[in-house]
């Protein structure tokens, strides 16, 4: 057998990464001792400083740091929190998605001598603040994108601090602390099996410990480009950081759910990265996405962790990746760090469709246990304990589990033993082979699930009496949560009452692929549920209720879907979600659909618009190559045809997008009508309007189309709340009632005291750098028209970025008829002339006035509408910032106020 990681001596305690022996180790490399590992990990941070202050240190999408610029923005966090809260040892919370600030404050709060917990910003509310309240933490740093989602975390529990406000003239030397070796450093919190997420503790010792291993495993040396691809919030990405950054390497962080699999390819190319590490499941949808001809060179080894490697996954490995490129796979638990692994080259021979998880590392004795707690014999399979002094600390304020989980080890004191839930066997050269799991606890999608605390969410549903969760792998290498469920009464709930439901409370990874409804569950002889018994879901729909495709792109789009999803037939109106889909496999459909078609689509827009049939609309509607004219063409959108209800009408933002309002339509419910209005242009065979009495007449004809007579109901985002206030206008001069005019964090142009232009362009560039695409598509048609006049003041380097800013816009369809609208939206804008008006007026408001005095503009608390409203202006604020308004969490909060007003106006 030609597998270099199999030869090994019989002495298994000299077997230390020998492995790696007969790899050549890349230029550059020095060795990670145990020497190393007693200190903090600022100290080595420091070290690293000093050795490469001009290597780059992180790299996103939109931001690159060197080692010493990361040092001193982290130093000027620290010192900011010790000059507020001294350097007593306490909690503090990070609510930052993958930006270079996320890691700013990971080494920003160590140099404290404090602990960080890291916060997911994608997860629901509730788990959030479960995470909060349970590590007590004092702190949350958090950003502007974010600051309004920490506001309420915090409550009158914590402070909040904003890494963004932090003043410039705050030192930027190191903090003068000696932080020991045994100071807790970090809390990652994971399911638990109470319905609550439980942290384990690590201190900056045992975090060096699993950093030598993870260094001498993979041959991690300052030439490294590292892609970070990992949650914020789990152990895999805390261990990616640290051997990349306490090694003089490169971290290149890429958010998959916003920009996709297919940048990711880009990124991976462009970026040069050479490791790739990642969870087992995203690599294999990510390799599905390839062709063949991607230059992968500079990548010279894969890393797959946190969950089983499948023989699909060598194969795809061998096929995509260079023959001198090294494929490992490990084992690791949150309690312990990576504690196997096994690596495979292009020639290595597998005697099995298993692939063993491998070997030991350093000081990470693994031994076999059965029930009794003794060892079981060479070949038998066992539960897998790990036998070390640099196991996990605890549990957080949980003494009694902690004492249960980790034991003591009779033959020496200075070790612990961690039973990890997992089964294996041991074959004779002492290579590890995973067997499954011995108790309800799974791994999905790289994150640990105990399925005990998605059994108590479904029961808190008020029509359930039994629940059992349990993971499938009915398509190998698609493991999947499918819940067992018995109602209370029929009609039983429907998979997308119940996923509505679990998304309100779970992250994404926890939802289940599948729900099954069942009389009752089976039972074991001794009344048991036998989880053994529970059937497969019919990957096989039945042909009843299909809705076969109306044209060639339905069965394209058909077999799209039925690939991916593994199951067939699927109709064109048939759920994405209710088939099993989840955020990795909406990021694969959308990378088939974006080469397929040319037509880049936001991966949330499944979340609304989540068939077949209304996918292919939308292709019809902004594809550019594939081309499709819809017939009938009309501004008037049905979003939600169902209830009896007067209905709701949406107007577009600047860019002539309805897509916004995904979220904020669900929260409305099913019994509240709502249409869209687009601009005419959209289908590029009318120009689009330029003036916004015209745009009015143009929507009043639509939507009397649908409701001859008032009362109306109207809703605008932004530059729709303008269009709103003009149609408002002419309806009341029509003589027709106005019931509700709603303006979603919009403000009358002109009503405000701005900077100077010239004081305001390396503001408004910084700000178009650094934030997303709402502001690009709603700046970028105003700084053209400056165009002339900047080219006249010599401002040329200013606009040599423009082409750049505006082709890295990624969640809206970036064609010439959507820029015709943005260029024409302006316009208008700029020829209205506002009149008073003599009906009341809904403003719905975000607090985030600091981002808005970012930009150069102060605004008063009414957005100026006060000034010529004289029937009543009513304002509400809503948490967040004028892009996040109508995203998750604020969404829900402004949906619940809006339904509010709405239900009370409709009563009367």
């Amino acid at each position: 057998m030609n597998n270099i990681s199999r030869i090994i001596p019989k002495n298994l305690l000299q077997q230390k990464f020998v492995c790696n022996r007969l790899i050549t180790a890349p230029q550059g490399f020095n060795g990670f001792t145990k020497a190393d590992t007693q200190q903090s990990i600022i100290s080595r941070f420091e070290q690293q400083v000093n050795k490469y202050p001009d290597a780059i240190a992180v790299k996103t999408h939109n931001q690159t740091l060197t080692y010493q610029q990361l040092n001193q923005k982290a130093n000027q966090l620290a010192n900011t929190i010790l000059s507020q809260r001294g350097n007593n040892l306490e909690v503090i919370a990070i609510l930052l998605d993958k930006s270079a600030n996320f890691f700013t404050s990971i080494f920003g709060i160590l140099k404290t001598g404090k602990i960080f917990v890291p916060l997911d910003p994608t997860f629901p509310i509730d788990r959030l603040a479960d995470i909060i309240t349970d590590s007590q933490a004092s702190i949350i740093i958090t950003n502007n994108q974010n600051l309004s989602l920490a506001q309420e975390l915090a409550g009158n529990h914590c402070a909040v601090l904003n890494i963004e406000q932090i003043e410039p003239v705050v030192s930027s030397e190191n903090p003068r602390l000696y932080i020991s070796p045994h100071t807790p450093a970090y809390i990652i919190y994971t399911s638990g099996s109470t319905g609550k997420p439980k942290g384990v503790v690590h201190n900056h010792l045992n975090s060096l410990h699993y950093c030598m291993n993870d260094t001498n495993t993979l041959l991690i040396s300052p030439e490294d480009r590292v892609v970070f691809l990992y949650s914020c919030s789990a152990l895999g990405g805390i261990l990616c950081i640290f051997y990349t950054l306490l090694n003089g390497a490169s971290l290149c962080s890429f958010d998959v759910k916003k920009q996709g699999l297919n940048n990711l390819v880009n990124w991976l190319i462009e970026e040069q990265v050479t490791v790739y590490h990642s969870f087992a499941t995203l690599f294999r949808h990510f390799v599905e996405t390839l062709t063949g001809t991607e230059d992968f060179s500079h990548i010279r080894l894969v890393k797959l962790g946190g969950e089983a490697t499948i023989i699909k996954d060598v194969e795809s490995f061998k096929k995509y990746f260079n023959p001198n490129c090294i494929l490992y796979a490990s084992l690791g638990a949150t309690e312990t760090g990576t504690f196997r692994n096994y690596l495979i080259k292009h020639d290595t021979e597998l005697s099995s469709s298993t692939i063993p998880i491998g070997y030991a590392v350093e000081d990470m004795e693994v031994v076999l246990l059965d029930e009794t707690g003794e060892e079981v014999a060479r070949g038998e399979i066992g539960e897998i304990a790990v036998k070390s002094k640099y196991l996990a600390l605890s549990y957080w304020q949980n003494p009694e589990l902690t004492a249960k989980v980790f034991l003591p080890d009779r033959e020496n004191q200075d070790t612990r033993i961690y039973r990890t839930g997992d089964l294996g066997v041991l074959e004779h050269d002492g290579c590890l082979v995973h067997k499954g799991r011995k108790d309800f606890q799974v791994k999905i999608r790289g994150f640990r699930i105990e399925v005990a605390e998605i059994e108590m969410v479904l029961l808190s549903h008020g029509n359930l009496k039994e629940a059992v969760v349990i993971a499938r792998e009915d398509i190998p290498g698609d493991k999947r949560l499918v819940a067992y469920l018995v109602p209370k009464k029929q009609p039983a709930p429907t998979t997308k009452e119940l996923r509505q439901f679990l998304q309100q409370k779970l992250p994404d990874y926890m939802l289940p692929g599948a729900f099954v409804c069942l009389d009752a569950l089976p039972l074991t002889p001794n009344g048991k549920t036998d989880r053994r018994a529970l059937p497969a879901p019919n990957l096989v729909k039945s042909t009843e209720d299909i809705t076969a495709p109306n044209d060639n792109l339905e069965r394209e789009l058909t077999q799209i879907w039925e690939e991916i999803l593994g199951i067939q037939p699927v109709g064109v109106q048939d759920n994405f979600f209710e088939l099993g889909g989840n955020s990795l496999l909406a990021a694969r459909l959308f990378a088939v659909i974006e080469k397929k078609y040319q037509v880049k689509l936001p991966l949330a827009t499944l979340l609304q618009t989540s068939t077949i049939d209304a996918i292919a609309k939308i292709i019809r509607e902004i594809g550019t190559q594939y081309h499709v004219p819809s017939k009938n063409w009309s501004s008037l959108v049905p979003m939600q045809t169902q209830g009896s209800k007067p209905p709701l009408f949406l107007i577009h933002a600047l860019g002539g997008e309805l897509l916004c309002y995904r979220h904020f339509i669900t929260h409305l419910g099913l019994d509240q009508p709502i249409y869209g209005l687009q601009p005419q242009g959209l289908d590029g065979k009318k120009p689009p309007l330029t003036n916004i009495e015209d745009i009015a007449i143009h929507y009043i004809q639509e939507i009397q189309s649908v409701q001859p007579q008032g009362p109306y109901f109207l809703a605008g985002y932004s530059f729709g709340g303008l269009v709103g206030y003009e149609i408002a206008q002419q309806l009341q001069k029509q003589g027709q009632e106005v019931a509700i005019l709603a303006m979603l964090d919009t403000c009358r142009p002109g009503y405000s005291q701005k900077l100077s232009f010239l004081a305001r362009i390396p503001i408004h560039l910084n700000y178009l750098i650094k934030q997303k695409h709402l502001y690009i598509w709603q700046k970028a048609i105003s700084f053209s028209k400056h165009i002339k006049y900047l080219l006249q003041q010599g401002y040329k380097q200013y606009l040599n970025i423009a082409p750049q800013l505006l082709n890295n816009i990624s969640d809206l369809p970036a064609n010439s008829q959507h820029l015709d609208v943005i260029g024409a939206n302006a316009q208008a804008i700029n020829a209205y002339h506002f009149q008073p008006y003599s009906g009341k007026v809904i403003l719905f408001r975000t607090a985030d006035e600091q981002r808005k005095e970012e930009v150069g503009v102060r605004y008063d608390p009414q957005f100026g509408w006060g000034e010529i409203i004289s029937g009543g202006l009513d304002v509400y604020y809503i948490p967040g910032s004028h892009l996040s308004l109508l995203e998750e969490p604020n969404v829900k909060v402004l949906a619940k106020k809006f339904k509010s007003c709405l239900e009370a106006v409709q009563t009367q």
